[in-house]
């Protein structure tokens, strides 16, 4: 187990610990008294959460995962330029789960926002442009966990729970032709359903994929490319989608063409969907934060459920939580660091 914290994605999770750590001496967008020591002190303390996670298992991890992540929640709204001096402090936990929910199917779990202002879950959404929703339409966890890449890979059903996170990519076959001319990036998506991929005979648009592209919100405004830039692959089906754009430049162009994506642990873009009746879809660290909340409620007050859930013999959840428990060593983490680089230009 000690070692689980560098399994994931091939990632070593000590550069991305040093990486946050070497912001402390001189803290992003210059802050500074009290604010500048929120900072410093809950990235200690979320490092310190994640070191002892690593070292456990999956009993007791999504205790420490969740405050490990809401202590880094601190340090990104205290890093967060556009935020008044009084609007960073982040107090209670502002998120909840029906708690009727907590004794049954773990995919049927559900999670709202509490409505507080002030509640860590409600202001750091705000901060993130993120969404909440209340108790009225709670989300279940797995369509929660099915907004995250990794959760996607070992779903808590096996019939996935609404729309997953879909890679995107720059179209680089046309980057010649484009760094010449005014024409429009094309943004390649990839993981469409190959069952509404227009057939090559009848190309053109389908209600079907327009109907699917529409549950992605940064996906507003697109031009599919056909009848080329709609193919089927060994993960599903591809799109090109392009954007209008007054740039002259091909970077800049290049660049707002991205923007329609989200940069994910460092690396990777995807377009992620809307949860529940939301227009908008959930930046990746609100959904961590709810995932991982969920989980620990669990942990914590239903121990002998959560003992059910984890048991490798009898549960086929335990590995799909096992796996993401243990992705979540590296991926938050590279969340943090991203995400306070974000919030403090």
């Amino acid at each position: 187990m000690a070692d689980d914290r560098r399994m994931a994605a091939g990632v070593n999770i000590d550069l991305v610990w040093a990486a946050l750590r070497s912001t402390r001496a001189e803290p992003p967008a210059g802050i500074k008294g009290g604010r500048r020591k929120t900072y410093v002190a809950a990235l200690e303390q979320a490092q310190q959460m994640f070191t002892a996670a690593a070292s456990v298992g999956a009993a007791t991890r999504p205790l420490l995962l969740f405050y490990g992540l809401s202590q880094g929640g601190r340090a990104i709204a205290a890093a967060a330029k556009h935020v008044h001096n009084n609007d960073y402090p982040l107090v209670g936990h502002g998120i909840k789960v029906n708690t009727s929910t907590l004794v049954g199917p773990i995919a049927k779990v559900q999670v709202y926002g509490d409505n507080t202002t002030t509640g860590s879950f409600t202001r750091l959404s705000k901060i993130l442009n993120s969404p909440t929703w209340d108790g009225a339409a709670p989300v279940s966890l797995a369509e929660l966990w099915n907004t995250l890449p990794e959760g996607n890979v070992f779903p808590l059903e096996e019939t996935t729970t609404g729309a997953t996170p879909l890679p995107v990519s720059v179209d680089e076959y046309s980057v010649l032709h484009q760094a010449q001319t005014a024409s429009p990036v094309q943004l390649i998506v990839t993981g469409i359903p190959t069952d509404i991929i227009p057939p090559p005979q009848h190309p053109g648009p389908t209600p079907a994929l327009e109907a699917f592209l529409v549950q992605y919100p940064k996906l507003a405004g697109h031009t599919a490319i056909y009848p080329k830039g709609v193919y089927p692959d060994g993960q599903g089906g591809t799109v090109h989608l392009a954007y209008p754009s007054s740039h002259s430049g091909y970077h800049e162009r290049t660049a707002e063409a991205l923007a329609h994506s989200t940069l994910y642990r460092l690396h990777d873009r995807y377009v992620f969907p809307a949860v529940g009746a939301n227009r908008d879809s959930l930046h990746p660290v609100m959904a961590w934060w709810a995932v991982l909340f969920a989980l620990s409620m669990l942990a914590r007050y239903q121990p002998e459920a959560w003992a059910d859930h984890i048991a490798i013999d009898t549960s086929r959840a335990a590995v799909p939580i096992e796996r993401l428990l243990t992705e979540a060593l590296t991926a938050v983490p590279e969340l943090l660091l991203q995400t306070i680089m974000d919030v403090s230009q």
